[in-house]
């Protein structure tokens, strides 16, 4: 009996001490899984069906229209270039008045005022020399729209029925035959050659051209633009993307070349049924493909090179810049075969024939084809203003300056291959213009010197900037700011596959800007992006407002600071419904992040991990970055004066850092996420949970008084939110909670 006893008691002593083992295992478990850092795959959203509703925020121009002002110079579509430019004998082309611009004596003149009236000025790069008098030069848009086109317009009364021309009608669908119609171009009044259309490009931020010795110049092909809206060479499918098959060679991990001496190329294994289709194409030599062959991020194009009908191998000419997957979305493009829908067209570069599927209402269309192969409208000057101006039409930017105290005002920068608006220097204002319809990116602008951190004061104001990236389709910014000390303020940007604003360089500000509806294609990216720099100290991101961003299948974050940039101040920011993190702090250290509401984040608020620390000490994914002496990391921190009197006066933090391998553990090695503060940020979520940060993040910075709330309690801390008002009340849990928390100011957010 005493034996059975002894057993029992041994059973249970045994039974608790593995119960306690077992929850240990569970809560280290639970521990590892919040406190782990990560950096490939996506955190899949948890909305529940419930999305916080938008922001009711104000954002349009409020402005009275300007007196039309008294002109020295006039130009007039019904001038004469023979006249003398007066109100009553104005010059023909803007050409002609730039140049009598630059040929008057400007001395003790205050200002000179080119109006140029209302019509369609065709050119092909309107070039403003600088000019050292300091005299300010405007030149305005008067009398109603003032077009500057880089293309040609084509009058739609010229387009022929595809059945004229059998050697086209006879490689289409009979559905194709009925809807096609076709213009000659080499025919006046065009007289187009095949020098004017240019060839095909490689497009893509990533793809691979320069390794196989191709043309990949700086401009475009030419496009069509039908009624402001960018027209697709047609292509298969007409819309969305199919997806690679089995892998047979992806070309980057191949070291040998082919016939031609060029770099092996990618491989894929097609379906039958792609193959079919595939076999009807006529001629594969003009056929390209455009896809994301590895990651979301990174896109490129190449001709096919050739297909194997017997075993259904389709070989792309230029190999992924980062190899190839199974699964991979991509689509063919600039197939004659496969005009089949409206918003397609097709040119045989070659004939010069021009096929498009007839729109509705063809006969009021207003259609366009780039041509010009420069910027539209060059400054390489000072103290000129464009101001109301319609600029579109090239193969390349809209406007590039290169000077000081210019000024782009009110104008709308439409239908380029290139950037709407590039500027360097200081002092240049672009204000209040509407930015579309762009290949890359919306506007760029850098200045200032970051040796000294003089402030270039550039300032980017009042623009709105939507459906841009249409052809490069990643890392291509509706903003884009370098150097130091420059101004992106009350802008807003929507509708783009990408990122809104990135940037690189010190001490600028970005703030009011509203920010909706983009990275639309992408998972690992972030609305507002910075990244991988130990150098770009004392950017403030502020009272921004960022909202539905992403799409079903991509969940991306909102203000993703990536790869250990460091010295960053998030603040006072509203975030709703952003399907990955709000926040996302990749690694770095003296990051400041406080006083942001953030609502409904699907992965989840505030994200925090240390990839470089890990890089150091564990040889992780991010270890070539931090590798000593050699990763670009420290690289790029000792090619910069951070040990300057002037950095460590403007950034105090620097003079407490290492870069001695023997403090890896203290705060002031370099790697650590140290000296960093996460506090008084005001978080509504399903999960009532900050987010994930890194143990090491609490170990080495400050994460505390931040105030969490469910989804349920926002009805009682802001003004209405089913009406889209986050207004805080008065009296609200958030300000007995963080007695310091600074409300958002709502209503400067956005243009005005």
């Amino acid at each position: 009996m005493s034996n059975n006893i002894k057993k029992i008691k041994i059973f249970f002593i045994l039974f608790a001490v593995m119960t306690a083992a077992l929850i240990t295992i569970l809560v280290l478990c639970f521990q590892k899984q919040l406190f782990s850092a990560f950096h490939e795959g996506v955190v899949a959203p948890i909305y529940d069906n419930y999305t916080a509703p938008s922001p009711n925020i104000s954002s349009e121009w409020s402005q009275s229209a300007d007196p039309e002002p008294v002109g020295d110079i006039y130009v007039s579509t019904d001038g004469d270039d023979n006249g003398d430019g007066t109100a009553l004998d104005p010059f023909l082309t803007i050409e002609r008045a730039i140049d009598a611009v630059e040929s008057m004596d400007k001395s003790g003149k205050t200002g000179v005022t080119v109006c140029i009236k209302a019509g369609e000025y065709n050119v092909s790069s309107l070039v403003f020399e600088r000019d050292f008098t300091g005299c300010p030069i405007t030149y305005c848009a008067v009398g109603g729209e003032v077009i500057i086109n880089g293309g040609v317009t084509l009058s739609p009364r010229d387009f022929s029925p595809v059945t004229d021309y059998p050697e086209i009608s006879e490689r289409l669908s009979d559905e194709a035959k009925s809807n096609v119609i076709v213009i000659d171009l080499k025919q006046e009044p065009y007289s187009l050659t095949p020098e004017c259309f240019g060839n095909m490009y490689p497009i893509g931020t990533y793809n691979t051209a320069q390794r196989y010795g191709d043309d990949t110049p700086k401009y475009m092909h030419s496009e069509l633009f039908i009624n402001g809206k960018r027209q697709e060479l047609a292509r298969y499918p007409d819309a969305n993307y199919i997806y690679t098959d089995r892998v047979i060679v992806s070309g980057k991990d191949n070291p040998t070349t082919d016939e031609n001496g060029d770099p092996s190329p990618d491989v894929y294994k097609v379906s039958e049924e792609l193959a079919k289709r595939i076999d009807k194409w006529e001629n594969l030599n003009d056929v390209w493909v455009y896809g994301f062959w590895m990651y979301d991020w990174a896109d490129g194009s190449s001709p096919l090179k050739s297909f194997d009908s017997s075993a259904n191998l389709l070989s792309i000419k230029y190999q992924s810049f980062f190899g190839a997957r199974a699964g991979a979305p991509y689509y063919f493009y600039n197939c004659l075969e496969e005009l089949s829908c409206e918003g397609e067209w097709y040119l045989d570069r070659e004939t010069g024939l021009l096929c498009i599927y007839a729109p509705e209402n063809m006969e009021n269309a207003d259609i366009t084809l780039s041509l010009s192969t420069s910027p539209i409208i060059q400054i390489n000057a000072d103290n000129i203003t464009l101001d109301g101006f319609t600029v579109k039409g090239a193969r390349s930017d809209g406007i590039v300056i290169s000077g000081n105290n210019n000024c782009v005002r009110r104008c709308t920068v439409t239908d380029l291959a290139g950037e709407g608006i590039r500027v360097s220097g200081s002092q240049n204002k672009i204000l209040q213009n509407e930015i579309f319809g762009t290949g890359r990116g919306g506007i760029s602008v850098t200045g200032g010197d970051k040796i000294t951190l003089t402030k270039a004061n550039n300032v980017i104001d009042n623009n709105l900037i939507h459906d841009w990236s249409e052809i490069f389709k990643t890392y291509q910014a509706g903003i884009n700011v370098g150097g130091v000390g420059n101004i992106c303020s009350h802008n807003e940007l929507y509708n783009a596959p990408h990122l809104a604003i990135t940037y690189d360089g010190n001490n600028h500000i970005f703030e009011y800007n509203l920010i909706h509806d983009v990275c639309l294609q992408v998972s690992d990216a972030g609305a507002i992006y910075a990244g991988r720099s130990w150098t770009s100290y004392g950017n403030h991101i502020r009272y921004n407002c960022i909202y539905n961003i992403g799409t079903e299948g991509y969940a991306s974050d909102g203000i993703y600071m990536d790869d250990a940039i460091s010295g960053q101040s998030i603040y006072g920011n509203l975030l709703i419904n952003i399907p990955k993190y709000a926040i996302f702090i990749g690694g770095g250290r003296d990051m400041k992040v406080f006083d942001n509401v953030i609502i409904n984040a699907g992965g989840c608020a505030i994200r925090y991990d240390i990839r470089a620390r890990e890089g150091v000490l564990k040889k992780t994914w991010f270890s070539e970055h931090v590798e000593e002496g050699k990763g670009d990391l420290w690289l790029g921190l000792y090619n910069s004066p951070w040990k300057s009197e002037i950095w460590q006066e403007a950034f105090p933090e620097y003079k407490s850092m290492t870069d001695d391998f023997s403090y890896i553990n203290d705060k002031s090695f370099i790697p650590n996420p140290a000296n960093s503060t996460v506090i008084s940020n005001v978080i509504f979520d399903k999960r009532d949970s900050i987010g994930i940060i890194d143990k090491a993040v609490t170990e080495f910075s400050t994460v505390e008084a931040n105030a969490v709330f469910s989804l349920s309690g926002m009805s009682d801390c802001f003004a209405n939110v089913e009406k889209g008002d986050y207004n805080i009340k008065d009296g609200c849990d958030i300000y007995s909670l963080l007695p310091d928390f600074e409300p958002i100011p709502l209503e400067k957010i956005g243009r005005k």
